[in-house]
């Protein structure tokens, strides 16, 4: 289970003008130093991108919008709305679905942390690593052996 415990940086915090009509990049950290990200765009922002794209005809005249991956669809961009969905996300186990991992704090960016943030002896979740692996596979089974022999050797170390 991912912990409880985390530290929620939201980019533009407080720079928003109309926190019912915005996009916020949100990095979620935790005391094994994972660092996660979503989006979070606000259901009016998304009505408005669609009506730039409509009045523009971009995409097939709004027909469709590609955000950034992964996102988080909420009614208001604020910390506490922003932490209530992630500490929901965590509670219901499903945190890890809609946050994308984006590896671990490097050691001279942990100062901008809490002293005690950090605990040496926190390991990443190993259903969260069992899940990743898992997707790896499947994607290394439909790749070629040349692709395949390239990866083992260089992430991994090993030559078949």
């Amino acid at each position: 289970m991912i912990e409880q415990r985390r530290h929620i940086r939201i980019d533009a915090e407080g720079w928003a003008e109309d926190i019912e009509n915005t996009q916020v990049d949100v990095v979620v950290t935790f005391p094994d130093a994972t660092m996660w990200i979503s989006n979070f765009y606000t259901i009016n922002c998304i009505q408005s991108i669609r009506g730039d794209y409509l009045k523009n005809g971009h995409c097939l005249n709004g027909a469709y919008w590609c955000g950034s991956s992964p996102v988080i669809i909420v009614d208001n961009i604020n910390r506490e709305r922003i932490e209530q969905v992630i500490d929901e996300l965590i509670e219901n186990k499903t945190f890890e679905y809609v946050f994308e991992y984006v590896g671990a704090v490097e050691e001279r960016k942990r100062s901008n942390y809490q002293n005690d943030f950090f605990d040496s002896k926190a390991k990443i979740e190993p259903s969260v690593v069992y899940y990743k692996a898992t997707q790896l596979k499947q994607m290394l089974d439909q790749a070629s052996e040349e692709l395949k022999e390239s990866i083992m050797k260089e992430v991994f170390g090993l030559t078949q």
